[in-house]
C-alpha cells in the first residue's frame, strides 16, 4: 500500500519539476539571451546538468519509466540552456567517444570471461550476422515507410544507413536491472542476453563508423539505386581485410590493457586501498591506441573489460565504477540526447517514429534472432522459447545513443532526423519492454516458480557442441 501512494506522488513531482525548468529556461533564454555566453553561467549549467541526473536517479525508480527515459525527458526541458553544449557537435563527439570506450569497457567487465567462451559461438552469431541483418532490415524498414509517410529524399539515405548501424546496439544497462529479480529457468540465459549485449554494442559501434568512413565519402544520394545496394561494399574483400586488422588488433591491445589491470589490482594485499583511477586510464588508453594501429578502440576497450575478472583490488573498485556509469554518465549522455532535437520536429516525426519503433522491437529483432540462432535451434541447444526470450531482451539505448551523436557531426547525416527517429525507438524499448519483460517470460513458459528455487529438470544440454 505504501508504494501505490509513493508512485504517483514520484509521477507528479518529476512531471512539475521538469515543465518548472522548461518554463524557467525558455523565459530566460528569450529575455537575457547573452547571459548564458557567460563563463561562470556556462559552468553553472554544466552543474545543474550533473544535479538534474541525481535527482532523476533519486525519483525515477519509484516509477514505472526508466530514468534512462526521464532525462531525455529532461534535456527537452532544458534545451536552450544546452545549446552550448549541442552546438558544437565535433568536440560533443570527442568526449562521447571516450565515454563510449568507457562504457564498453564496463560491459566486458560485467561478463564472466569463462561464460562468455562458453556461449561463444551464440554470441558471436547474435552479435556479428545479427548486427548485420539488423541494420539492413531496420534501412529498408525506414526507407519505405518513410516512403510511405512522405519523408523520404535521396539526401535522406545516409540518414537511414547510420540510424540502422546505430540502432543495431542493444542496452545491457537495461538488461541486467531488468533480469535481476526474474529467475529462469534456463539460468544460462542471462549469460547469454548480457554477454551478446555487451559484445553487439562493439559490433555496431564498428559498423557504424565504417559506414562513416567508407559511404559517406563515396555519391550516397542517387535515386536510382537500390537502398540496399549501399551494403554491398561491406562484401568487399578489402572490407574483410580492414575487419580482420580491427579484431587483431583489438584483441592484441585489448590484452595489454590487461595486463596492466592484472598488474595492479591482481597483486594488491588485502588491507591496501584500491585506486579507481586505472579504471578510467585504461579504457582512454586502449582505445586511443586501438584508433592510431586499425580503428579498433571500441573493440580495444571491450576486450580490455572482458579479460579482466572483478577480482582482488579490481573487486573493491568496482562500485566506483558502477556509480560513475550509472549516476553520471548515462543521465548526462541522455540528457543531451533530449537537447539535440526540438520538441516540434519530434512531435512531426512521431508517426514515422513510433511505427518504425514498433516493427523494429515486434519484427525485426525476432528475426534477427532466429535467424542468428537457427544452428543452436536445429540441434536443440536452444529452443524456440529461448530465443523468444532473447528477441525481447534486446533494449536499445546509451551506445546507439552516442553514435547518433557522433554521426550528426557529419554535414551528409540530416542531425535532426536521424535523433529524432533514433530517440522514437530509443524511447519505446525502454518505456516498453522492461515492465512488459516479466509477464512475457511468464508466458512462453520461462519462469522458474519453483518455490525452493531449483531449476525443473530439463534435458542435458549438449555442451560438446560449444567451445
Amino acid at each position: 500500500m505504501f508504494k501505490l501512494k509513493r508512485i504517483p506522488v514520484s509521477y507528479v513531482l518529476l512531471i512539475i519539476f521538469l515543465l518548472t525548468i522548461s518554463i524557467l529556461s525558455r523565459y530566460l533564454f528569450d529575455r537575457m539571451p547573452d547571459l548564458f555566453l557567460e563563463e561562470d553561467v556556462q559552468i553553472f549549467i554544466l552543474g545543474s546538468i550533473l544535479f538534474m541526473g541525481y535527482f532523476i536517479n533519486r525519483i525515477a525508480p519509484r516509477t514505472a519509466i526508466p530514468s534512462f527515459v526521464w532525462a531525455i525527458f529532461a534535456g527537452m526541458a532544458m534545451q536552450p540552456l544546452l545549446g552550448l553544449y549541442t552546438s558544437n557537435l565535433r568536440g560533443l563527439a570527442l568526449a562521447l567517444e571516450v565515454i563510449g570506450a568507457i562504457i564498453l569497457f564496463s560491459g566486458g567487465l560485467e561478463i564472466p570471461f569463462r561464460n562468455f567462451k562458453k556461449w561463444f559461438f551464440p554470441i558471436t552469431s547474435l552479435s556479428l550476422i545479427g548486427v548485420l541483418i539488423s541494420s539492413m532490415g531496420f534501412t529498408v524498414i525506414l526507407y519505405l515507410l518513410a516512403s510511405s509517410f512522405g519523408f523520404f529524399e535521396p539526401g535522406l539515405i545516409p540518414s537511414l544507413l547510420v540510424l540502422g548501424a546505430a540502432l543495431a546496439s542493444t542496452e545491457g544497462t537495461a538488461i541486467i536491472p531488468t533480469l535481476k529479480n526474474i529467475k529462469l529457468r534456463h539460468p544460462f540465459l542471462k549469460e547469454i542476453a548480457i554477454s551478446e549485449s555487451a559484445l553487439t554494442d562493439v559490433s555496431g559501434s564498428i559498423l557504424t563508423r565504417f559506414l562513416l568512413v567508407a559511404f559517406l565519402a563515396s555519391s550516397l544520394t542517387s535515386s536510382d539505386r537500390s537502398i540496399v545496394s549501399y551494403f554491398f561494399p561491406l562484401f568487399d574483400k578489402s572490407s574483410y581485410d580492414a575487419l580482420g586488422l580491427q579484431i587483431i588488433t583489438g584483441i592484441i591491445v585489448g590484452y595489454l590493457g590487461y595486463v596492466l589491470i592484472k598488474k595492479f589490482y591482481y597483486t594488491e594485499a588485502q588491507d591496501q586501498e584500491a585506486d579507481p583511477a586505472l579504471l578510467l586510464t585504461v579504457p582512454i588508453y586502449t582505445f586511443a591506441l586501438g584508433n592510431v594501429l586499425g580503428g579498433a578502440g571500441f573493440l580495444a576497450a571491450f576486450i580490455s573489460g572482458l579479460f579482466s575478472d572483478i577480482e582482488g583490488g579490481l573487486k573493491k573498485v568496482s562500485h566506483f565504477y558502477e556509480s560513475l556509469l550509472n549516476h553520471l554518465i548515462e543521465p548526462f549522455i541522455f540528457i543531451l540526447l533530449g537537447a539535440l532535437v526540438p520538441f516540434s520536429t519530434l512531435m512531426a516525426l512521431a508517426p514515422l517514429g513510433l511505427v518504425s519503433a514498433l516493427l523494429f522491437m515486434f519484427v525485426l529483432r525476432p528475426l534477427v534472432v532466429f535467424i542468428s540462432l537457427i544452428p543452436w535451434m536445429w540441434d536443440k541447444t536452444l529452443t524456440i522459447q529461448d530465443s523468444l526470450f532473447l528477441s525481447f531482451i534486446r533494449e536499445t539505448g546509451i551506445i546507439s545513443a552516442i553514435l547518433l551523436i557522433i554521426s550528426a557531426q557529419e554535414d551528409i547525416i540530416n542531425s535532426e532526423f536521424a535523433i529524432g527517429i533514433g530517440m522514437w525507438v530509443i524511447l519505446l524499448t525502454l518505456v516498453v519492454e522492461p515492465p512488459l519483460t516479466p509477464y512475457f517470460i511468464k508466458r512462453i513458459g520461462l519462469l522458474n516458480e519453483n518455490k525452493k528455487g531449483r531449476s525443473p529438470s530439463r534435458k542435458k544440454t549438449p555442451k560438446s557442441k560449444l567451445p
